[in-house]
């Protein structure tokens, strides 16, 4: 998704001396990092993985998205670093918060430094924050339209003080933020299948959900809510009488097809409002592109992996799903030895895999 996925205009920065790009990830359970080499720098057409890493995060230091502790986040990504013995500096972060407004949008085709002072005033009618409180981009979507001299593209904004202190955290580590991007457009370029004409991406996380609907790559509907596996573990924990340990076992073990049946019947209702905001935006792209049908709904994310979940959503939904490897659009080449357990995990590894892709976008 390089060429026709929105990223921004590439930084020398962004990618490192050794010819690395690396995604970091800040989620609510852990921090991941993923270094990719890009086909430029290397024989061959797909980006090469060549490191994964994850450091565990205590409960609370990021909450949907935000970062609410800093120093531990700050120990994390050093720890991480450390222990796999990262040598690159410059990172792409990702970003993700409820309050993450995306929009189609057409605007006046201008230099980048005129853009910048017009792009608030276009925004001001769609984004319901002050203008000196939000970070604001503009991602244009296929050439500029001469007859009219417009570019049509996505708006992009997000609350300042989120971004700031995600990257505070980072840069205290000792590394550096080249270049910030959403979490659920990363997951979308690692994860998407671009042979697809529409399809659907779910990322589900332990707080947050984000929904991405493509349409040839390009993001038609893009959403995120606050519901993720950490909400199913609570009800497990309330409901059904588990210890926390058990809850997480009883989820990944069971599901919605074991033999549990308290288990089964809280998580079937738990999920519920989650299948809800998934059909809702399915349901919006469909009203909004009539004729067009989605194709596929593909899950990635640490809750993707929840037996019996795809099944289920292919249901309710009446679209094919399937739970998709973060690391399917990249070639391995490992340079550290614990890789391989990670990729194990590969649904947790989409978002900063994807980061690290946008570098060549």
């Amino acid at each position: 998704m390089r060429r026709r996925h929105p990223a921004r205009s590439r930084d020398l920065s962004v990618i490192n001396t050794d010819g690395h790009a690396i995604g970091l990830d800040l989620g609510a359970t852990g921090v991941r990092a993923a270094i990719l080499s890009h086909p430029e720098h290397e024989r061959g057409s797909a980006a090469s993985v060549h490191g994964l890493g994850e450091a565990p995060l205590s409960a609370g230091a990021v909450v949907n998205g935000v970062v609410v502790n800093q120093a531990v986040v700050t120990k994390a990504v050093r720890d991480l670093w450390e222990e796999r013995k990262f040598n690159c500096r410059n990172v792409i972060l990702g970003i993700t918060n409820q309050q993450v407004v995306v929009r189609d949008l057409q605007v006046p085709r201008l230099d980048p430094a005129q853009l910048a002072k017009a792009l608030p005033f276009q925004a001001r009618e769609v984004v319901p924050l002050p203008m000196d409180q939000v970070v604001l981009d503009f991602l244009p979507l296929g050439d500029d339209d001469p007859s009219s001299d417009t570019v049509t593209g996505l708006l992009v904004a997000t609350p300042r003080q989120p971004v700031a202190a995600a990257v505070a955290a980072v840069e205290r580590a000792g590394l550096h933020v080249a270049r910030v991007d959403l979490s659920s457009f990363a997951a979308l370029r690692s994860i998407a299948d671009e042979s697809l004409a529409v399809e659907a991406v779910v990322d589900l996380g332990a707080q947050l959900t984000s929904i991405v609907v493509h349409a040839h790559g390009i993001p038609r509907v893009v959403r995120t809510v606050t519901r993720g596996g950490e909400e199913l573990n609570e009800r497990l924990v309330e409901r059904a009488d588990l210890s926390p340990a058990d809850a997480e076992r009883a989820k990944r073990e069971e599901g919605l097809t074991g033999t549990h049946r308290d288990v089964v019947t809280v998580l079937t209702d738990g999920l519920r409002p989650l299948m809800a905001e998934i059909r809702s935006s399915m349901h919006y792209f469909g009203s909004m592109n009539p004729g067009l049908r989605i194709e596929r709904l593909a899950l990635t994310g640490g809750g993707a992996g929840l037996p019996g979940l795809a099944e289920a959503l292919a249901a309710q939904t009446s679209v094919p799903t399937v739970g998709v490897r973060a690391l399917h659009h990249t070639i391995p080449r490992w340079a550290n030895r614990d890789v391989r357990e990670l990729e194990q995990q590969r649904t947790a590894t989409a978002v900063s895999v994807g980061l690290a892709m946008g570098a060549a976008a």
